[in-house]
């Protein structure tokens, strides 16, 4: 054991701390300082991880532990939360008990390397701090993981030392002298970057000086999935949208600094990095790629692996509402089946919520305000609770629809509907109800039959001429009954059907199109006026304005005769160019009111738009920014 050792200093590498030994010892010859270390003279010295950590420990009295040195000493946590978790352990094993060899091939910083030091880096400014508060200065850890070019505290680039491992013995270790040591400070040769590496380099000091032991790649994995479905990037089955996610990615950062970070992205490799690391798959991508897709999706680290375990629900944390007014319970989070799916057209999850009282109910998120979760879209079941309750209220004769409706939480039809179902109709209390109301009872307790032909008799007596369509559409209920239990006559009732050939004629002669043309016009003057005042901007092209009235079938198939419209949308329609502008312009004006300064390159990641198309704009909207010319 021995009674010696060079404490490490704060963020310094086991490998300094044990290079400031050898020299305070005097010892001549490397392998007595290892054999005194690590017990063994063979050792091969470890920079940026180290090796045979249990072996140091224990030759150290226990004033250590081997965790310790690996999470305060090494670079290793800066790995640890990308790694699978059989891999993880693998490699703690190795690097506390074996000599490290094939280590950084299985933690993949050989295959995946960026940016790759050729030496040992050093913060002028911080070596400095140290030679005052110590008296020398020593290695840190954080200066020497790839990608990372500029100091986390002072901001300035790092300096290479000009002794580099690969120029002494394999068993030598290098310490700093302060005399090889460049004090000056140097300027980055990406100052139009300077934040973007200024915020790598806190990211990565921040994986550093956590605990991210029980964190590995699985976790990782479904925060992203989370996070993109957040931000639409990903379906509610959890598939990714990678062509949108290219695209708002490269928008956000740009393609010359994914260049200068060697993290290009070709959306047409099935394997690049961006696909790699949003799907679960057992390849390692290097920490600076992964620092680069959480600041993209969430821009706080710490906020990212504060909820690294926590799962994205649109309609929040379980146990949710139950909303049957029947029940004891109403109002109180019982609830804990809760079923996601996917709206067919608009994409939306849709929960259905199922209570243990019966009571499934469903609506479409997410939930954006507290209100939201008090609301049903649609009731799929009552349930037993409910049905008993309803029973209740019309064994008692004392209540009218209206109020029974109101009691059980729906319309007045499906409580008259309900009454029907439990054979207690005629319970309801007539005299509570007001006319129309007391009619419908009425008329549901008499033959559904007769009144329904009658029905049909009367309609077709009061407008001569009609069409067997208008009649289903004025009498639908009726017809669906009649349909369903007395086709026949329903048959031989009906007008006469006309050929379809000739209903178009008819239908094409009773068009105005004149006036038509000048009430669609209006109306796309009116949704153009709203669209260009939506917060979130919306091309004005003909498809967007036609399926935001109503009229897309119209605008593409009658067009030619609407000429005042085609005229009108011929002005008002956007190019890919125009609209790319005037969404610059809104974020401009923003920045403007809120006194923020402008810069360009956040223009364009807030507009979302390629830096190939983002140079077209640039003079436009730097005159903008000077002149204010709204042209």
């Amino acid at each position: 054991m021995l009674y010696f050792f060079t404490d490490p200093y704060k963020d310094e590498l086991i490998y300094s701390a044990i290079a400031r030994y050898h020299c305070y010892t005097g010892n001549i010859d490397y392998k007595d300082t290892l054999e005194e270390l690590f017990g063994k003279r063979t050792i091969i010295p470890s920079f940026e991880i180290g090796s045979n950590i249990e072996a140091l420990v224990k030759n150290l009295g226990g004033k250590y532990t081997a965790d310790y040195i690996i999470n305060k000493h090494t670079i290793f946590p800066f790995y640890s939360p990308f790694l699978p978790g059989k891999r993880k352990k693998q490699a703690l094993k190795e690097i506390k008990l074996q000599d490290g060899r094939g280590l950084y091939t299985r933690l993949g910083i050989i295959a995946g390397s960026i940016c790759v030091k050729d030496g040992i880096y050093y913060c002028p400014f911080c070596a400095k701090d140290d030679i005052e508060k110590y008296g020398e200065a020593y290695i840190h850890r954080e200066d020497q993981l790839q990608g990372i070019s500029v100091c986390y505290k002072h901001g300035v680039k790092l300096k290479r030392y000009p002794i580099s491992k690969q120029q002494v013995s394999r068993l030598q270790y290098i310490r700093f002298d302060e005399r090889l040591l460049d004090l000056n400070e140097n300027k980055s040769n990406n100052d139009k970057y300077e934040d973007k590496l200024l915020k790598l380099s806190k990211d990565a000091y921040y994986l550093l000086n956590q605990d991210f032991t029980r964190v590995s790649k699985e976790d990782i994995h479904k925060r992203y999935k989370n996070l993109l479905y957040e931000r639409d990037l990903a379906s509610s089955s959890g598939r990714i949208r990678q062509r949108e996610l290219y695209e708002e990615f490269i928008a956000f950062y740009g393609e010359e600094f994914l260049k200068l970070m060697e993290s290009t992205i070709d959306i047409d490799d099935e394997f690049n990095w961006l696909k790699v690391a949003t799907r679960n798959r057992s390849r390692v991508i290097h920490p600076i790629r992964h620092l680069l897709l959480i600041n993209f999706l969430q821009k706080d680290i710490s906020e990212f692996f504060k909820e690294v375990n926590h799962k994205y629900n649109p309609f929040g944390k379980g146990p949710w509402l139950c909303l049957n007014k029947a029940a004891d319970h109403y109002g109180k989070r019982v609830i804990e089946k809760l079923e996601i799916t996917e709206d067919y057209k608009t994409k939306v999850p849709v929960g259905t919520f199922t209570c243990s009282c019966g009571f499934v109910y469903s609506r479409k998120g997410p939930d954006k305000t507290e209100e939201d979760k008090y609301k049903i879209g649609r009731v799929k079941c009552f349930g037993a609770t409910w049905e008993n309750r309803l029973k209740g209220l019309l064994s008692s004769r004392k209540y009218g629809v209206r109020e029974i409706s109101n009691a059980m939480g729906c319309d007045a039809k499906t409580a008259i509907k309900y009454a029907d179902k439990l054979g207690l109709l005629s319970s309801i209390n007539t005299e509570a109800v007001n006319c129309k109301l007391k009619e419908k009872i009425e008329k549901l307790n008499t033959s559904f039959e007769s009144i329904y032909k009658n029905d049909v008799d009367n309609f077709i007596k009061n407008n001569e001429g009609c069409t067997r369509q208008q009649l289903r559409n004025s009498l639908k209920k009726q017809y669906i009954w009649l349909y369903r239990h007395d086709k026949i006559w329903l048959y031989n009732k009906l007008p006469e059907a006309i050929p379809r050939a000739k209903r178009n004629k008819n239908n094409k002669e009773r068009v105005a199109w004149d006036k038509r043309d000048i009430e669609i016009k209006s109306l796309i003057a009116a949704k153009k006026k709203e669209m260009l005042n939506e917060e979130k901007p919306i091309r004005i092209t003909k498809s967007s304005i036609g399926k935001a009235i109503g009229l897309l079938a119209i605008l593409d198939k009658k067009i030619d005769k609407l000429p005042k419209t085609k005229e009108y949308l011929d002005e008002i329609i956007e190019s890919v160019e125009q609209f790319q502008i005037r969404r610059c312009k809104q974020i401009i004006d923003k920045k403007f009111k809120e006194e923020e300064p402008i810069k360009l390159w956040e223009v364009q990641r807030e507009a979302a738009i390629r830096t190939e198309a983002f140079r077209k704009l640039t003079g436009k909207l730097q005159k903008y920014i000077n002149t204010g010319d709204k042209k």
